[in-house]
């Protein structure tokens, strides 16, 4: 049985994504089982049922998700306008994929037609967006995105704070292209009047003076800016 799979050889110390092929079909209970066994490993499945094995991200790339939730998360909430997901809500699509955005937009309208009933959220994204992390691997990171396109996903995003490139795909598209580094992204029609402030989610992993009164009387702490390459 799937709950039953052991990965032979997978240390829960690695300190990479690598992507594993297992003995059989490894459905969405089996995927959960297989977190519980390695945690905090987090596992996501490719539509040729390759297992993707993820470790902790870290502060810094934790830091980064949270001010992208926090972005969308507000925009979403200020219009009830559907509902977002982070890292570990996990995202089943038609292909088979079972995969874990660190950022999902799913509307209001394809929401309500999903079985809530279910572990994952079996819906089409209206937007995914994910943060590349030093423990992320490009080629797989690369290759959820061009997932999310074929499955229909409208707005696919991979942000790289330490590169300082954006690469956006929209639905129709094979493979997202590559912007370079821009401050901020218009993120319609998808969702529109939404505009990600990227320069703010890469600021994010920043550290504030441990006294800022050395410097700041007033007591806030400082800003921060884009980390430099």
């Amino acid at each position: 049985m799937a709950s039953e799979l052991q990965i032979h050889d997978l240390r829960i110390d690695i300190e990479r994504a690598v992507e594993i092929i297992p003995p059989h079909w490894v459905d969405d209970d089996g995927i959960v089982a297989l977190g519980r066994r390695y945690d905090p490993l987090m596992f996501e499945r490719f539509a040729n049922g390759t297992l993707l094995v993820s470790p902790l991200v870290g502060w810094a790339a934790s830091t980064r998700n949270t001010e992208l939730m926090r972005q969308i998360g507000n925009w979403s909430r200020a219009g009830s306008r559907g509902i977002v997901t982070g890292p570990d809500g996990g995202v089943g699509f038609p292909d088979g994929a079972l995969l874990a955005p660190d950022a999902t937009f799913i509307s209001r309208d394809r929401w309500n037609a999903m079985d809530r009933d279910r572990t994952f959220a079996y819906a089409v994204p209206d937007a995914a967006f994910e943060l590349l992390s030093k423990s992320d691997r490009i080629v797989a990171t690369r290759r959820k995105m061009q997932t999310y396109l074929r499955n229909g996903v409208q707005l696919v995003v991979l942000i790289d704070c330490e590169r300082r490139h954006v690469y956006v795909g929209v639905r129709g598209e094979e493979s997202p292209r590559d912007l370079g580094w821009i401050d901020r992204l218009e993120c319609a029609p998808a969702m529109p009047g939404f505009v990600l402030d990227l320069a703010a989610v890469c600021a994010a992993s920043d550290v504030v003076r441990e006294d800022p009164g050395q410097d700041d009387r007033s007591g806030e702490g400082t800003g921060g800016h884009p980390p430099q390459t």
